[in-house]
């Protein structure tokens, strides 16, 4: 019966030996993990070092083309910007479109015809030079049919009120005195006196009745040099 007894101790024994955690006993493996841990952390620090140093370097290289290349039209000839601007908006080059803009009164930007100069947000051209490593969120002015603040990034003001991606159709230049869909209050040559303007506009699609047309104004004024620069991208389009 004792001996009986010890066997199933023993056994008893053996199992709860089974449960238990087993201490490690390799200590170079966890030391190898470790070293291992180390490197990559030093690894990463190193890497996003450098990204710093590249955003700072890209901002310098386009702040110094902004400065060093400015273009404008000596001759006013605003239809002829109009079309080198027109694909620079639409490809975000906005390195070379720092370049057009006005070296003192900056780039005002107007999601509405109506040109509100105390909510419209003006950048210099160093700002737009480095638009591509903008992220911030700002406030753009009011929603026309809302009346919701605009709140949002470059990228996403761009796609919906600089070069709006929608109706799939290509922008046709207007003719000088030839009128837009538009019948909000024009108040341009109220802000821009000596200003003149390019509207291009999507006429529109069928389906919606040509009510989803959308209209981008580009506005030039004279500089302290005697030529033209863009100083406003104004937005419009039908509002219920």
């Amino acid at each position: 019966m004792k001996k009986a007894f010890f066997f199933v101790f023993l056994a008893f024994a053996v199992v709860i030996a089974g449960c238990q955690p087993i201490a490690p006993t390799d200590t170079t493996e966890i030391d190898q993990l470790r070293e291992q841990n180390q490197v990559l952390t030093q690894l990463l620090l190193e890497g996003q070092g450098k990204i710093r140093d590249l955003q700072i370097e890209v901002n310098t290289l386009s702040t110094q083309v902004a400065q060093l290349t400015p273009k404008a039209a000596q001759d006013g000839n605003f239809e002829g910007l109009g079309e080198v601007i027109l694909p620079l908006l639409q490809a975000k080059d906005y390195a070379t479109l720092a370049t057009f803009v006005h070296p003192q009164a900056g780039l005002r930007f107007s999601p509405q015809l109506f040109i509100h100069t105390d909510t419209d947000l003006v950048f210099t051209r160093e700002q737009v030079a480095n638009f591509t490593l903008d992220n911030a969120i700002y406030t753009w002015g009011t929603h026309a049919a809302k009346g919701d603040l605009l709140e949002m990034s470059v990228y996403d003001y761009w796609n919906e009120y600089v070069i709006p991606l929608m109706p799939d159709q290509p922008w046709q230049m207007l003719a000088e005195g030839q009128k837009s869909p538009s019948i909000a209050i024009d108040n341009f040559f109220e802000v821009y006196p000596q200003g003149h303007y390019v509207d291009f506009l999507k006429p529109g699609t069928e389906e919606f009745g040509n009510l989803d047309w959308k209209l981008l104004r580009l506005a030039f004024e004279r500089a302290a040099d005697g030529a033209y620069y863009l100083v406003g991208i104004i937005h419009d389009n039908w509002v219920p």
